[in-house]
């Protein structure tokens, strides 16, 4: 017998986003649910398999062990000793002999001694067989991080500030304030799973926990549902947020915004929001841990004869800088406290000149030259 494709059933890639495999599911579900389709065993069979293979795939860490299942090579057509309906058909427990496998007193098996030497494997089958009498849950705890990358101006890296920016993600429908019934309507519990979302099953010496058939695993009953949200009491929309930008924020650094990532599912904690720091290059300056550098051009007669030049801040404005008689290429001078400002830290803004040497000097320009050289000399020496 052949292993269920959890995402052939639900028609869809592998690499399908949760928003598509939801879609594909809710279509799955209401073309074949039994209200719909009164003893049609197939329907209530494609819609038990959907409703078994969304329960796996919707989660974060079933999926990811579901995966690692496929890859382990469980999927051998034939090798499963249990029953088919248990929703893993394909696979060969006679691979898993040397597991650790025993009976628990009372004749159950225990699903952490059998697959416990499996690392993820074992939790995915605990979470979906009952191996010992009860099955084992371990429901999401809180929404999903959100992860967002932040550019900034080089500036506002050294000077800091507040930087403002917007994100769309899933907020609370604000007709039915997250209900998900049409405002006026009222929500039924579901008499089928008690409120729960979950039914239990027996099948063939296996106990399955799997989405209530009724209520799509919701555990209300919505005969009315918001036409905004078409009642899953969510919709997405954009948030605007601003963060501190501390002076002297590198490149990297990331800002935590507790609790303001996605939604957390059945009115669990919301996850947070990362956001990582980018810095934008200058054409100018370039900084240096605590220091900032930046190049300026001089003449050959400037550098010869010294002069004095204005040079650009980081913070934007111009200071005087004397440039002695004699100056080489590549000397750097130091302006001391207009570098980064780290709490009681201050850089120094590194000033190095650009001597520009002429390709075919003139008269004049060759005897600067050899006045240029002899500076540099008396400077080595």
């Amino acid at each position: 017998m052949q292993a269920k494709d959890y995402y052939k059933i639900l028609n869809v890639s592998e690499s399908a986003d949760g928003n598509s495999i939801k879609r594909a599911y809710r279509e799955l579900a209401k073309k074949n649910h039994p209200d719909a389709n009164p003893g049609n065993k197939a329907a209530e069979t494609r819609f038990k398999e959907a409703s078994e293979a969304y329960s796996v795939l919707s989660n974060v860490t079933k999926r990811r062990e579901y995966d690692q299942m496929r890859r382990f090579g469980g999927f051998n057509p034939g090798g499963f000793r249990g029953n088919p309906g248990a929703g893993f058909g394909g696979f060969d427990f006679s691979n898993f002999r040397n597991a650790g496998t025993r009976r628990q007193a009372g004749g159950s098996f225990n699903g952490e001694s059998v697959f416990g030497n499996l690392g993820g494997l074992g939790s995915l089958f605990s979470q979906i067989f009952d191996m010992g009498g009860q099955a084992k849950k371990r429901p999401r705890n809180r929404g999903e991080n959100i992860n967002l990358d932040l550019r900034i101006r080089f500036k506002k890296s050294i000077v800091g500030g507040h930087v403002s920016f917007s994100i769309e993600k899933e907020i609370i429908c604000t007709t039915c304030q997250g209900g998900g019934a049409k405002p006026g309507s009222t929500i039924k519990s579901c008499h089928k799973c008690q409120g729960t979302g979950q039914v239990f099953v027996n099948q063939g010496g296996f106990g399955v926990s799997q989405p209530c058939s009724h209520c799509y695993g919701k555990g209300q009953i919505i005969d009315n549902p918001c036409d905004k949200c078409s009642g899953s009491g969510r919709i997405k929309g954009p948030r605007k947020y601003s963060v501190k930008i501390a002076s002297g924020i590198e490149d990297g650094h990331q800002i935590k915004l507790k609790g303001e990532g996605q939604m957390g599912p059945e009115g669990k904690p919301p996850g947070d929001l990362i956001v990582t720091i980018k810095v934008t290059p200058h054409h100018f300056f370039r900084r240096m841990d605590l220091d900032v550098l930046c190049r300026v051009p001089l003449t050959l007669k400037q550098a010869v004869e010294g002069t004095k030049i204005r040079v650009k801040t980081v913070d934007g404005r111009k200071v005087d800088l004397k440039i002695p008689s004699g100056t080489q290429h590549g000397t750097r001078f130091k302006l001391n406290g207009l570098g980064v400002v780290k709490g009681a830290n201050k850089g120094a803004q590194l000033v190095s000149v650009q001597v520009d040497l002429p390709i075919d000097p003139s008269n004049e320009e060759k005897e600067l030259l050899k006045q240029y050289r002899e500076a540099g000399s008396s400077a080595a020496a």
